[in-house]
């Protein structure tokens, strides 16, 4: 494999390299269970002034699906036709609107600080 920078140590590009794919990799796990636990949790407003969740069946939950790219990426996904709709809200057949119920939002928010944190765990793991 051909170097990015010959004014990189080895041993550095090499870190940087797998403190990246570590970092992405626990990202992607953290994630995956901070999304599951937004979708199981009790706080989406509804229609009747009440809250819920948005399990109902648990289809939508149980079709939550990561993968990981050959190019180091992670994509997370809901293969539910009608996932997006519960996400951004819509409405019924009859003309009365929902709520969308974002369950990604805040995991993503809270996502630079957590990943910086793993970084960090990363390379204090190769500083001994």
């Amino acid at each position: 494999m051909a170097r990015r920078n010959e004014n990189v140590p080895p041993d550095l590009e090499r870190m940087l390299d797998e403190v990246s794919a570590a970092t992405m990799r626990r990202s992607a796990l953290w994630l995956d269970g901070r999304f599951t636990e937004e979708i199981s949790a009790s706080k989406w407003n509804w229609t009747d002034g009440g809250t819920r969740d948005i399990v109902d069946e648990g289809l939508l939950r149980s079709s939550q699906t990561r993968r990981e790219l050959s190019d180091g990426s992670v994509e997370l996904s809901w293969p539910r036709e009608y996932a997006t709709v519960v996400h951004e809200g819509g409405v019924r057949t009859n003309g009365k609107r929902f709520p969308g119920r974002p369950w990604t939002q805040l995991p993503l928010q809270e996502l630079p600080e957590v990943a910086q944190k793993i970084a960090d765990q990363e390379i204090r793991k190769w500083r001994g």
